[in-house]
C-alpha cells in the first residue's frame, strides 16, 4: 500500500524558468524588465503592521472592483488569485473529476496539464500548424475544459479573434482564455463574456505591471462562474500587500502602457537584428520572441549565454528543441546579449 494518490504518484511535476543566484540578466522567464509603477512601491510601503497582523480580505473585494473599472466588468464578475496560476487551479478544481478530459495545443503553457493531472483527469493534445495557427481538430474537442493562451504562451502566437469566438461557440465544456500576455498584443476577448457563457478570461499583473514577485492575477467571466470558483479558492489566497499593490497598479493605467510600448518597440528591434543575423524569428504578440538560431545551434547558445551572464530558455520538446524563447529586457539588456552571443561566436 502506498500513501500517496496514483495521480500524485504518476504526476510530472511543472517546471518553470530557472531562478538561481547570481548576477544574471534573466530573459528565460518573461519577467518583466521594468520596476513597477512608482504608485504601487508608494502602496507596498505604506503597509501598516495590521496588513501583516491580520487576515487580508477573503473576497479581495476591492481588488475584484479596481479590477472591474480596468477591464470594464462586474466586481462579480472577477475573481482574484495568488497569480492566474492559482485562478488556473480554481478552474480545474471547479470542473474536472477523475477521467474528464482537457484540451491543449501543443506548444503551449504545461502547467494546464499538471494541474488536470493532480485532479486525474486526462489531456488531448492538439498540435498546432506548421505556422503555429490552430489546428481544425481543436474545435471539434469534447474536453471538459479547452485551455487557450491568447497570444500563446511559447510562440507569441497571436490566434485571429474569430478563431476564439469560433472556439466557444463550439465547444460544449468551459473555454479557457488566457491572456498572460495580451497587454503587449492590444487585443482581448473580455468583451465577449457578455456573448459566451463558457467562456472564463484570464489576466495576470505579473508581466504587463511588474508584479510576478507579488503574485496577483484575475479570472473573468459571468458571475455563475465566479461564484462557483470563489467556493473552491484558498481562503485568504492574496495576501493584504498584494492586494494594496494589485489596486495601485491597476489605476496607474498610463505607466503600463509607457512600459509595455517600450517593450513592443525593443521586441520588433531585437527580432529585426536576429532576422539580420540569420536567424529564424516567429511573429509574436508577446514580450518574448521565439527563435530558430542558424545550424540548429539552440543547446549551443543557451549554455553559452549562461556563460556570459544571460539566462535564456530552451524546452527540450519535439516542437521547440531547436529552437530558444527569449525574453525581451530594456533595450541595454538586449544589446548586451547580442554583444555576448557575438563574443561567443553563436550569432551566425
Amino acid at each position: 500500500m502506498t500513501l500517496f494518490r496514483h495521480a500524485v504518484l504518476e504526476l510530472a511535476a511543472y517546471v518553470p524558468g530557472a531562478q538561481p543566484e547570481g548576477a544574471y540578466v534573466k530573459l528565460n522567464a518573461n519577467e518583466n524588465p521594468y520596476p513597477p509603477s512608482p504608485a504601487v512601491m508608494r502602496a507596498v510601503a505604506r503597509a501598516s503592521a495590521d496588513a501583516v497582523r491580520l487576515y487580508p480580505d477573503a473576497t479581495a473585494r476591492p481588488v475584484r472592483e479596481a479590477a472591474a473599472l480596468a477591464y470594464q466588468v462586474q466586481a462579480d464578475e472577477v475573481v482574484v488569485g495568488n497569480g492566474s496560476d492559482d485562478v488556473l487551479t480554481m478552474i480545474c478544481r471547479t470542473f474536472l473529476d477523475p477521467g474528464d478530459r482537457i484540451a491543449v495545443v501543443d506548444p503551449t503553457y504545461t502547467l494546464y496539464e499538471t494541474l488536470a493531472a493532480i485532479q486525474d483527469a486526462r489531456t488531448d493534445v492538439y498540435p498546432l500548424e506548421e505556422d503555429y495557427q490552430l489546428p481544425e481538430a481543436l474545435f471539434s474537442t469534447r474536453a471538459k475544459v479547452t485551455f487557450l493562451p491568447y497570444p500563446n504562451a511559447q510562440t507569441g502566437t497571436l490566434f485571429p479573434e474569430q478563431a476564439l469566438r469560433r472556439l466557444c461557440e463550439q465547444q460544449r465544456g468551459i473555454v479557457v482564455i488566457d491572456e498572460a500576455y495580451a497587454p503587449f498584443a492590444g487585443l482581448t476577448m473580455l468583451p465577449q463574456i457578455r456573448n459566451y457563457g463558457n467562456l472564463v478570461v484570464l489576466r495576470t499583473l505579473s508581466k504587463s505591471h511588474s508584479l510576478a514577485g507579488l503574485r496577483v492575477g484575475f479570472g473573468i467571466a459571468r458571475a455563475e462562474i465566479i461564484a462557483a470558483l470563489m467556493k473552491v479558492k484558498d481562503s485568504y489566497n492574496v495576501n493584504a500587500v498584494s492586494q494594496a499593490a494589485a489596486i495601485a497598479a491597476l489605476q496607474d493605467e498610463d505607466y503600463v502602457a509607457e512600459i509595455t510600448a517600450a517593450i513592443r518597440a525593443t521586441r520588433e528591434w531585437f527580432a529585426a537584428q536576429l532576422n539580420a543575423r540569420g536567424w529564424t524569428v516567429y511573429p509574436s504578440a508577446a514580450n518574448f520572441v521565439l527563435t530558430v538560431p542558424p545550424q540548429g545551434r539552440a543547446a549551443e547558445i543557451v549554455r553559452a549565454a549562461r556563460a556570459g551572464g544571460y539566462l535564456l530558455r530552451r524546452f527540450d520538446t519535439p516542437l521547440l528543441q531547436d529552437k530558444v524563447r527569449i525574453s525581451i529586457g530594456t533595450d541595454d539588456q538586449m544589446r548586451g546579449l547580442l554583444a555576448c552571443l557575438e563574443h561567443c561566436g553563436v550569432t551566425a
